[in-house]
């Protein structure tokens, strides 16, 4: 009763206050104090708020923990980052810490000149009253680390930094404790310190326990991110230790090679990933592996590699910057800003996914297609369900439902089922601008374990055959592929006519042609849907 009459009064207060271009102090302490009382379930009161960023957002500190960022204009969304513990503090920071929201202030200020509208959560309350309603994903990263003493011991000269691509990948195996032992071997020259080498295969096994221990003074936390650092040929400093940002194959290249990853272990650029970014993301923290993010500020020229390794269920990714806890909060990936240096990454995003060990039983779940046309009848195929890249097996069982709401312990209705190993329709479907968001659940019997990965699916309006079909071709295999709509025959015939192939495009309306078994000279596709016909000739 007490929660409720607290939150009562917040939002009373919140009404009461008006809601201009400007928001003052106090509703910036109430927007604060009503945000984060909702998540920690009890009663919250302003420690202290501090304005910053040519007073474009407020760090407001609050009792008898955490702290929240709120922009202080209302055309900029209300909540730009919290923590639910600890507090964020401006007094006494060194010079690289004075400015450390400017990135937030370059964002609000070049919002507010495009437009005066009020961002809608600062119309309605409803967003920072809600409880989260997904999946939440706690913090996988159980350790803090830093670059300084003592965890630069074994770094050149012992003054060296570690450097954030040494701490951001030492983090991510430290959730899998794995490998047992490091292997190979690396010689390089860094500038200011002459040649680096090392035998991995001479080094002794990895203590995990001591290492998540933190065990003599994280003597051991501490060799592993040196090796870390040497697998990747970090350039060594006593200001900044680093690699180029542009060169992620490093990371990915060393988790294969000298810390035994799998070659699922791969880098994505957001800018040249089609699929939907935040999902990805999200897929790779249900399958339990915490992520090494890598992001440029175009403005300030920096780099830095950090991990992503939780998510709050509303849209915020929890972020260990890698500075022994500080700054460590939820920020959304579109407002990424490093609370322990002067950053905005505003550019260069690019994730490192796939970083489980090789015995993980489930480690992703596919679907080979994630649109389908309106108007199809019940049982129409969506796409493949792929479980670590393969049919499932017999041992697993797959459903599918809609996203889970964690106030009513339910997951939503979907018009989706599973058949086989195809995801289908359970009615026809309208085309809307709204996706719908499903996810795909494995049980395994055999190990005891499940996997949940989300997907968003989309229906698109109905488009003739010409517009629904493409046809690719790769050199290396030599094969077109030919993508069209659903309940289209095609026949196959060489050039004087002669068929070779034909039949119906189902149950996915997809065609592998591998020109190695077909003339030399080319051939003819003709694709039949109702009264539509498209002809396709290729002459080699």
């Amino acid at each position: 009763m007490m929660k409720k009459y607290i939150l009562f009064s917040l939002l009373m207060s919140m009404a009461a206050l008006s809601w201009g271009k400007h928001v003052p102090e106090q509703q910036a302490g109430v927007v604060a104090s009503t945000f984060l009382s909702a998540r920690v379930e009890t009663a919250v009161s302003v420690r202290n708020i501090v304005s910053g960023g040519n007073d474009t957002y407020y760090v407001v500190n609050l009792n008898p923990r955490g702290w929240v960022i709120v922009s202080a204009d209302d055309v900029a969304e209300p909540i730009l980052g919290y923590s639910l513990s600890g507090s964020l503090e401006t007094d006494g920071m060194p010079d690289n810490m004075r400015g450390l929201l400017e990135g937030y202030a370059r964002e609000i200020e070049e919002i507010a000149s495009l437009t005066a509208d009020p961002h809608p959560d600062w119309v309605s309350t409803r967003a920072l009253t809600r409880a989260p309603g997904g999946r939440v994903i706690d913090p996988l990263i159980q350790v803090n680390w830093n670059q300084t003493a003592p965890y630069n011991a074994y770094c050149p000269q012992g003054t060296a930094l570690v450097g954030c691509v040494a701490v951001a990948m030492s983090q991510a195996m430290s959730v899998q404790r794995y490998p047992d032992r490091p292997q190979g071997r690396v010689s390089y020259t860094a500038p200011g310190y002459g040649g680096l080498s090392i035998d991995f295969d001479a080094e002794r096994a990895y203590n995990w326990n001591d290492i998540l221990a933190g065990t003599d003074n994280y003597d051991e936390a501490a060799r592993l991110m040196y090796h870390a650092g040497l697998s990747v040929e970090m350039g060594y400093g006593t200001d900044g230790s680093g690699i180029p940002s542009n060169e992620v194959n490093r990371i990915t290249d060393a988790l294969r090679e000298n810390f035994s990853y799998p070659e699922s272990v791969q880098y994505i650029w957001r800018d040249q990933y089609d699929g939907d970014w935040e999902q990805l993301l999200l897929n790779e923290l249900s399958a339990g592996r915490a992520i090494i993010y890598n992001a440029v500020d175009t403005k300030g020229n920096y780099g830095h590699s950090f991990n992503l390794d939780g998510y709050d269920g509303d849209g915020h990714f929890h972020v260990n910057w890698g500075w022994g806890g500080t700054g460590n909060g939820y920020f959304g990936v579109d407002n990424l800003r490093d609370l322990a240096m002067n950053m905005d990454y505003d550019a260069g995003h690019v994730a490192v996914i796939g970083i489980g060990a090789p015995d993980q039983v489930l480690k992703d779940i596919t679907l080979s297609n994630l649109h389908i046309e309106e108007g199809l009848p019940a049982g129409a195929v969506v796409g493949q369900i792929k479980v670590n890249g393969a049919a499932a097996l017999s041992t697993y069982t797959v459903s599918v439902h809609g996203t889970y709401d964690s106030a009513s312990g339910t997951y939503a209705e979907v018009p989706f089922a599973v058949s086989g190993d195809m995801l289908v329709t359970t009615e026809v479907l309208t085309a809307s601008d709204e996706a719908y968001t499903i996810e795909v659940t494995v049980e395994d019997s055999e190990s005891e374990t499940s996997l949940t990965q989300g997907f968003r699916i989309q229906i698109d309006p109905w488009k003739s055959l010409e517009e629904s079909t493409s046809l690719r071709y790769d050199r290396q295999s030599e094969r077109f592929s030919l993508h069209t709509k659903h309940n289209v025959s095609y026949v196959l015939t060489d050039l004087s006519g002669r068929v070779l192939q034909s039949g119906m495009l189902e149950p996915l309306p997809e065609l592998t042609i591998d020109t190695q078994v077909l003339p030399a000279d080319g051939f003819c596709l003709e694709l039949t849907c109702g009264e539509e016909k498209k002809n396709i000739q290729i002459i080699k």
